[in-house]
């Protein structure tokens, strides 16, 4: 479906004249990425309300989003197949702060190896994102910026009362650790 969109998306510019035919690869391809981005916040909103979840899913997604963009990790080939894993992680994850909203101690212990493994392994490029030594270099340094003021903001919600903002944002690094080693034992398979 979103290659179908992203066509006629292309076509109706290409027709205006606003886009040439030599833009057609590029054009398509970022419509793609866009319509994918699109039906996954569409998902997740959608099964948020549905669950009564929504805000515990903002919470993670808050947090998981930007670091996941420079961290990287697991990725799988088909678009189709990524917004629907995207969807459930999500909202399973949201089911799961809703819930169980207090970190416990095996939460905690979980989180400080996440912490570390985000630390060591970040960035995780993909056979689609091959990252050379300055974007590695680059995307290391912003991971850890904001895996620094992700565990400031955990520990100040955390001391102020506010368990379930500390739980999202540490099931959100969990998650992502668990992503960096996927990615990097499917780069090494």
């Amino acid at each position: 479906m979103p290659e179908r969109i992203s066509r006629k998306l292309f076509e109706a510019q290409l027709k205006c004249g606003v886009l040439g035919e030599e833009d057609r690869s590029l054009y398509e391809y970022g419509y793609q990425l866009l319509i994918g981005k699109l039906l996954v916040y569409v998902l997740i909103l959608v099964m948020g309300i549905w669950t009564g979840s929504l805000l515990q899913i903002f919470v993670f997604l808050l947090a998981f989003t930007p670091i996941r963009q420079y961290a990287g990790g697991f990725h799988l080939e088909k678009a189709g197949a990524c917004i629907w894993a995207s969807g459930f992680l999500v909202c399973a994850a949201g089911q799961y702060l809703r819930f169980v909203p207090v970190p416990g101690i095996g939460t905690m212990l979980l989180w400080g190896v996440s912490i570390g493994i985000i630390w060591a392994l970040a960035p995780v490029g993909c056979s689609n994102k091959r990252l050379d030594e300055k974007e590695t270099e680059v995307y290391r340094r912003r991971t850890r910026i904001l895996l620094g003021l992700e565990s400031i903001v955990t520990g100040i919600a955390f001391a102020a009362g506010y368990l379930w903002i500390s739980k999202g944002v540490m099931l959100a690094q969990i998650l992502l650790a668990a992503g960096l080693v996927a990615g990097r034992w499917k780069q090494t398979a």
